[in-house]
């Protein structure tokens, strides 16, 4: 998964740099059309949470990457923050939540620990607890220095959401170029 790359504080300085003008808005929209102010949200690699601090406007956040870099990063400015260091595949806390998010965080994840991911988030979501994921839109892996991306497409997503969710929103967005991602919006049954 490459979680080693994101322990090196020059990596981790590095992204934190090159992400300044990527937020994610146009999902934190899409999730307060579904999600009451005031949610319990937990946040799936949070990075230098950027997406935490908007998602905090409106929700009851907590944090949670599986790099240790990044949480002391942020908690270095953020003493009080609700931090966790969670491994996206595994999941392993007790804590429940109204929803949880990631923005472009799954996308280090091969296809059986997305979905082995996915089937852990709905037993940590609420009655009717949402999900809002982004990730690269696509098919494949692809190499990039030390670090491993999967591609996903509406098909393969469907496939793996509809036996436990309803899916509310599946569309293609605009990261670094038209149509390069996918997020998808769901509700757990």
């Amino acid at each position: 998964m490459g979680s080693d790359f994101y322990e090196d504080p020059a990596n981790v300085e590095n992204y934190s740099k090159f992400t300044p003008a990527h937020d994610g808005a146009l999902l934190i929209d899409a999730l307060r059309a579904e999600l009451p102010a005031g949610a319990t949200v937990l946040e799936i690699g949070m990075g230098p949470g950027k997406d935490l601090d908007l998602l905090a406007a409106h929700y009851t956040v907590t944090g949670s990457d599986l790099s240790h870099a990044f949480l002391e990063r942020y908690r270095a400015q953020h003493p009080d923050a609700d931090l966790l260091c969670l491994d996206a595949r595994t999941l392993d806390t007790d804590r429940r939540f109204d929803a949880i998010f990631s923005n472009k965080a799954l996308i280090h994840l091969s296809a059986a620990e997305l979905e082995q991911s996915l089937a852990r988030q709905h037993a940590l979501l609420n009655a009717n607890g949402l999900l809002l994921h982004s990730l690269w839109h696509g098919e494949g892996t692809k190499q990039f220095g030390e670090l491993t991306l999967t591609y996903h497409n509406a098909r393969d997503l469907r496939a793996m959401l509809e036996p436990a969710f309803d899916i509310l929103a599946l569309e293609r967005h605009a990261k670094m170029a038209d149509g390069d991602s996918i997020y998808v919006l769901a509700r757990k049954r």
